[in-house]
């Protein structure tokens, strides 16, 4: 109950918020992997309404008994700047989106550390998977 509760919140958390007021670049679109730890992946989403999302995805974990996503995964508004991204997490009450450095090019991605990755670097790569 409470699950179905918490998609209904992100679903109107999702259709009432601008997103992004830039179009997402075809070159984002698609799954990255990190080079280094190949289990968490960013994958940019274009909705129907034109705006764009970023979804983290780092696995699941057993914490009390269940089997939840582990913690930072979910999707982020994002906006892009020339060297950086500005990322807030959709599911936070407090919106206050926060920069981080990011550089892409066709196959790789580089982003500031903006979970908590098991990778220690500061810039996390990625590399593109999947369009």
């Amino acid at each position: 109950m409470k699950q179905v509760f918490i998609l209904i919140l992100l679903g109107v958390f999702v259709g009432c918020t601008d997103t992004s007021d830039q179009p997402l670049p075809l070159s984002l679109e698609g799954k990255w992997v990190d080079q280094l730890t190949k289990t968490d992946t960013l994958e940019f989403l274009r909705l129907e309404d034109g705006s764009s999302l970023l979804n983290l995805a780092r696995g699941r974990e057993m914490r009390n008994g269940n089997n939840l996503p582990k913690i930072g995964s979910g999707l982020y508004t994002f906006s892009l700047g020339e060297t950086s991204i500005s990322l807030q997490y959709s599911l936070s009450s407090f919106y206050n989106p926060t920069e981080y450095y990011f550089k892409q090019n066709q196959l790789e991605l580089k982003v500031g550390r903006f979970f908590d990755s098991e990778n220690s670097s500061d810039i996390l790569t990625f590399r593109k998977i999947r369009q």
